[in-house]
């Protein structure tokens, strides 16, 4: 019996899978490439029986088949092919080269790729120096796609890494990622390499392809000397293999390499001072800007949540938060932001900044935003301002935070109009009434009565007094809870980028508090160290101070580490610019 029912229950499984309909596609693994270097080309027929490489030509390119791979699969109870034929496609001069589209015949119907184009590229300077001598076993590449860039461009870099189809390989240790050798770059985090299969001068070889991105931190020639990887490979004995064949019975010397690449030598340009805009902050690429907000129907002292998205290629890190403009009848505060990558290195990515809004009075419009970014290739500053968000609030106007309301005493009974006296009056008879002989001041009933209304008067007063306090000082509550939360981080923390962001912050919040005492009106951190009452030997360490954090948060130099004995000469500066304040 329950041989019969698994017999039924395969049968059934058997029925109900279904074979999609059949599907051809073609695709490069590369779509930009220089002369004499090869891309791989692959066909894919789904859901087809298929043995025979359909013949592909393109003029300028030679294009040679390299193999067929198979496999079949079942998901979701419907089964699927997939058959590759994979194509060595060699350049032979520069150019842009379109490879046509492909027509089988499958099941009595015709399928049709779409059609592929190729850029070739002349080899510059930085490939100049890439091995050619492909008869060695394994060497590398490093591939730069231009020769000049600004500082704070990021410059997508491939190190390539080729082996001869008998060598045996894998990054040693495990986890390692290659060493480029030089100074005065960052760059970003290596994502998992890919590897590859490429033909060079008739020899095939596998390839190991780690990306990532360089940035120029400062202006003149960059100089790099070459990557470095190591390898573990396993060599075989002897040559009695063909090429492409791995014999599992042959000997293999195992041993770890160093494998290196070729150099190259960036021209890293300063970005131009003239017609900076103030809002900059050292965002270097190609992006848009928009903007959106909810709720867009709302009342005075509600919260708006306003969204700023930025999204483009460039350098991502940099991009500080956006300024905001005409603010009449807003509060505005700190913004939280998040960035999302677009692709494996983080070079195409969105960044959102959520700015929380309270709108002080009936407004019609919310705030302008305002980014500016240098783009490298128009060689400009180019400034994006988002486009009028309307937005319906309603209610009274808030009262502003910065001036103590005037306080205003209770209200006065309205006075009531005399009645006028009849020229007659009647006669009127009351019952008789015990007579008192104490005066009204000397009786107790009259004080409880006078007591009562003066003490809630008094009550109202005083919490009168103690809401305006509280409003005229929580400007000054809010900077001494953000100072105090900057020294215990600068006590705790080792990491030295966070404590120099936190020493400055500091700074800047002792001018705001001292110049809202004095002035009225706030000064900036330059204007201040400016000034002739600072002594000397303070601006100079203020000023070290700042380039260690220009340096350090913004340049991506020196170490992340802090030492105590930094740790106490930034205290040192902050204790003194506190007793000069």
């Amino acid at each position: 019996m329950k041989s019969l029912l698994s017999v039924l229950v395969l049968l059934l499984g058997v029925v109900t899978i279904a074979v999609a309909e059949p599907s051809i596609s073609a695709s490069l693994s590369e779509n930009v490439t220089d002369v004499d270097h090869p891309v791989q080309l692959e066909i894919k027929v789904e859901n087809a029986r298929m043995t025979r490489p359909p013949t592909i030509l393109a003029n300028g390119l030679s294009i040679n088949f390299a193999g067929t791979t198979s496999r079949a699969q079942i998901l979701n109870f419907q089964a699927s092919t997939i058959t590759t034929f994979t194509y060595i496609v060699t350049p032979t001069k520069e150019g842009i080269y379109e490879i046509p589209a492909v027509e089988v015949s499958l099941g009595g119907k015709t399928y049709r790729t779409s059609s592929l184009t190729l850029k070739v590229i002349h080899s510059d300077t930085n490939n100049a120096g890439r091995p050619a001598n492909s008869d060695k076993p394994y060497f590398g590449e490093l591939v730069i796609p231009k020769d000049s860039a600004y500082v704070g461009e990021q410059i997508p870099i491939e190190l390539r890494f080729y082996f001869n189809q008998r060598i045996q390989y894998q990054p040693y240790p495990q986890g390692q990622y290659p060493i480029i050798d030089g100074e005065g770059f960052v760059t970003k985090k290596y994502p998992e390499p890919n590897e590859k299969q490429f033909e060079l001068n008739g020899r095939p070889y596998h390839v190991v392809v780690y990306k990532t991105a360089l940035t120029g931190v400062k202006p003149g020639k960059l100089e790099l000397q070459s990557a470095t990887q190591s390898f573990l490979v396993s060599t075989p004995f002897g040559s009695r293999n063909s090429p492409g064949f791995v014999d599992p019975f042959e000997d293999y010397q195992q041993q770890v390499i160093d494998v290196k690449t070729n150099g190259a030598s960036i021209d890293i340009k300063a970005l131009p001072a003239a017609d900076r805009p103030a809002s900059f902050s050292g965002a270097v690429g190609d992006f848009t800007l928009a903007t959106s907000a909810q709720p867009s129907k709302t009342k005075t002292g509600d919260p708006v949540s306003m969204k700023v998205e930025i999204k483009g290629l460039g350098n991502f890190d940099r991009i500080e938060r956006p300024t905001l403009i005409n603010t009449d009848g807003w509060r505005t505060y700190q913004p939280s932001e998040e960035t999302a990558a677009l692709d494996d290195l983080g070079l195409s990515a969105v960044k959102t900044f959520s700015y929380p809004l309270v709108a002080e009075k009936p407004v019609s419009n919310l705030p302008i935003v305002e980014f500016s970014y240098f783009d490298p290739n128009a060689e400009k500053y180019v400034t994006l301002k988002s486009s009028p968000l309307n937005i319906e609030v309603d209610g009274e106007r808030l009262p502003d935070v910065s001036v103590p309301p005037v306080a205003v005493g209770p209200p006065r009974a309205p006075q009531t109009k005399a009645q006028p006296v009849p020229d007659v009056l009647d006669i009127q008879t009351r019952p008789p009434t015990s007579a008192s002989f104490l005066p009204l001041v000397a009786q107790p009933a009259f004080w409880i009565g006078q007591a009562v209304p003066a003490g809630g008067f008094l009550l109202l007063g005083v919490g009168l007094w103690f809401r305006n306090a509280r409003i005229a000082s929580l400007p000054h509550r809010t900077l001494n809870r953000e100072r105090r939360a900057l020294w215990k981080k600068l006590d705790a923390s080792d990491n030295r980028p966070e404590v120099l962001q936190a020493a400055v912050r500091i700074l800047e919040l002792d001018i705001l508090t001292q110049t809202r005492v004095k002035a009225g009106h706030h000064k900036s951190l330059e204007e201040v160290i400016s000034e002739e009452g600072l002594p000397v030997d303070l601006r100079s360490s203020v000023h070290e101070l700042l380039a260690a954090r220009g340096e350090t948060v913004y340049g991506h130099l020196g170490s992340e580490f802090l030492t105590e004995e930094e740790r106490a000469r930034i205290k040192s500066i902050l204790n003194r610019w506190k007793a000069a304040a």
